[in-house]
């Protein structure tokens, strides 16, 4: 969603948001509890296991994009070739629109959490064949940029889809102390996104590592015709309004990209 989009809804909005955020006390009308806010950290009480998600963005230099796409395949290769590298690509994606061109977005998944991720470096290391490969495609990347983060346990676990689809990548920098805020409204937001289709929700993270205060929400269409119609149909649930009023006052910034999956994408 651009900065223009945001404005409109937050002007739209003003007579719903304005009131104070339902923010009671009173356990029960919250899907986490507000006394546990004050002692457990966000992984402990938002999170549905133990897994963690890595998510690698790569800035490609536009004239060595098919040279990037053949060291990356073969890195995959070398990942899936030592069973002590951890991390189980879920899906691979090409920025289509509302970011630069030439960008890459992957992201991993750590079954074991942070063990595996120590299991991994190390493993790494150690690799001299991930290591050539890894360093042969160094000259295709401008830019790369990692995060780590956690999935929120309300929404479904990141799974490998077939088919022609498009992804919906939302990212969210909230205001430091909002993040059970948003949850509660979003444990209830989830379930009329997913009304309206059970398979359009892909993944919601929230970083642990990287741009501290981030949520990723990620949505699968099976066109961008689908998207709009899916966007829509969401808001003939009158509470999602409500889900929406009281969330955007949350948000410091927002932003929304559109991905298709790359060939050797195991989730398409």
């Amino acid at each position: 969603m651009s900065s223009l989009t945001l404005k409109s809804l937050l002007k739209s909005s003003l007579a719903v948001a304005s009131r104070p955020l339902t923010t009671t006390s009173n356990n029960n009308a919250w899907f986490f509890s507000k006394d546990k806010e004050k002692s457990s950290g966000h992984s402990t009480l938002l999170s549905k296991d133990q897994s963690v998600y890595e998510m690698v963005t790569d800035t490609v230099i536009p004239k060595e994009w098919d040279s990037y796409l053949q060291h990356k395949e073969k890195l995959v290769g070398c990942i899936n070739n030592n069973t002590d590298i951890r991390g189980e690509l879920m899906g691979s994606w090409s920025i289509v629109t509302g970011d630069a061109a030439f960008k890459a977005f992957h992201l991993y998944k750590y079954e074991q959490g942070w063990a595996d991720i120590d299991t991994t470096r190390a493993a790494i290391k150690a690799d001299s064949d991930y290591q050539a490969v890894y360093r042969a495609g160094l000259p295709a990347i401008n830019e790369q940029f990692n995060e780590l983060t956690k999935g929120f346990s309300f929404w479904p676990t990141p799974d490998k889809r077939e088919g022609g689809n498009v992804y919906d990548i939302r990212s969210y920098s909230l205001r430091p102390g909002s993040m059970y805020d948003w949850s509660n409204y979003w444990a209830r937001g989830i379930q009329y996104r997913s009304a309206v289709r059970p398979d359009v929700p892909y993944a919601g993270l929230f970083t642990q590592l990287g741009e501290l205060h981030t949520i990723y929400h990620i949505w699968c269409y099976k066109s961008m015709a689908d998207r709009k119609a899916c966007r829509e149909a969401t808001w003939h649930y009158p509470e999602w309004n409500d889900v929406v009023a009281n969330t955007v006052p949350l948000v410091k910034t927002m932003k929304t990209r559109i991905l298709e999956p790359l060939d050797f994408s195991p989730t398409q």
